[in-house]
């Protein structure tokens, strides 16, 4: 898939998932399955927005042909951005986030993310 293609579906779901956040906080009470809803929609919106800056990053400073050579590294990475923030989005809810809980988490995704980058040949 193109760059272009991967902004656009990154602004899409970005736009979608802050609509849909906008949309529960302003008009529904904080039930159970509306907070597991809003996790939902921020990872969502969490993996657009680093969609669109991790490819604009990518195409400035990674190598030529990187999309080709790795053609999930922003969907990978969007994933990884949301995962953590949802993470410890929940874990803040719950009252057990802590800075070094959350740079541990931090670490290890980033770790995952440079094995499959160095295993990829980058």
């Amino acid at each position: 898939m193109a760059l272009g293609a991967w902004m656009v579906i990154g602004v899409v779901s970005f736009g979608m998932g802050f609509i849909g956040m906008w949309y529960l906080v302003m008009h529904t009470y904080p039930t159970e399955l509306i907070q597991a809803l809003f996790l939902s929609l921020l990872a969502v919106a969490l993996a657009g927005l680093t969609l669109v800056v991790a490819g604009a990053l990518h195409q400035r400073f990674a190598r030529p042909n990187w999309l080709r050579r790795d053609p999930l590294r922003l969907l990978r990475e969007g994933v990884s951005v949301a995962l953590f923030g949802v993470l410890c989005s929940w874990l803040q809810k719950e009252g057990l986030l802590s800075l070094t809980l959350m740079l541990i988490i931090g670490g290890v995704l980033m770790l995952t993310e440079t094995f499959f980058l160095t295993r990829g040949g980058e």
